[in-house]
């Protein structure tokens, strides 16, 4: 599975249209092929930012779109078919947090392999990742991580959150500025 991994080779987001919805649901299996393409790096960006974990965020990812396909023929077209997706992943991921408070443990790590060197600097990245998110408020880590992982234009992402621009221009300005205020202060460790 390709997810967002902030390297920068991300195709440009292309909302799914209602047409594409259409043919999901008629069974098209390249239709469905194209909305995941289209839609895996905010789905991607969306789940990390609420479990702040990589790989719950692609187990999610993964349930997200096996929802999409078994119930694309509920979707009513509205001209939305991102914020649909989005209530489905963002529905999967309240249910996966409530599951682990339930537990008892806000610890995610359970499906990391901390075995080699590229495990563990994965690893190292992922705790670097998951500090740097939770000093960010959940507006400004969604826009982060849909423009740096999705690779999402701030217009686009503006579209998609029903967002003025500026306000996302400004929230991702925000944001960044926390951001090296905690690298440079330590904060993130």
């Amino acid at each position: 599975m390709v997810t967002g991994n902030g390297n920068g080779n991300h195709q440009s987001y292309q909302a799914p249209t209602d047409q594409l919805m259409r043919q999901v649901a008629a069974g098209e299996d390249w239709a469905f092929a194209q909305l995941y393409l289209s839609t895996q790096h905010a789905v991607y960006a969306l789940l990390l930012s609420l479990v702040k974990n990589p790989a719950t965020a692609e187990d999610l990812m993964q349930d997200t779109y096996l929802s999409i396909r078994q119930s694309v023929g509920t979707y009513i077209p509205q001209g939305k078919p991102m914020a649909w997706i989005f209530t489905i992943a963002k529905n999967l991921a309240y249910q996966e947090l409530r599951r682990a408070n339930k537990q008892g443990t806000e610890n995610f790590d359970d499906h990391e392999d901390a075995s080699g060197e590229d495990n563990i600097s994965q690893a190292i990245d992922n705790i670097v990742l998951r500090s740097a998110l939770t000093i960010l408020e959940e507006r400004e880590r969604k826009i982060v991580l849909l423009h740096v992982a999705a690779g999402m234009k701030f217009v686009e992402i503006a579209s998609l959150t029903e967002t003025p621009l500026g306000t996302v221009l400004s929230s991702y300005h925000r944001a960044m500025r926390k951001l090296q205020k905690s690298v440079r202060e330590g904060a993130v460790q």
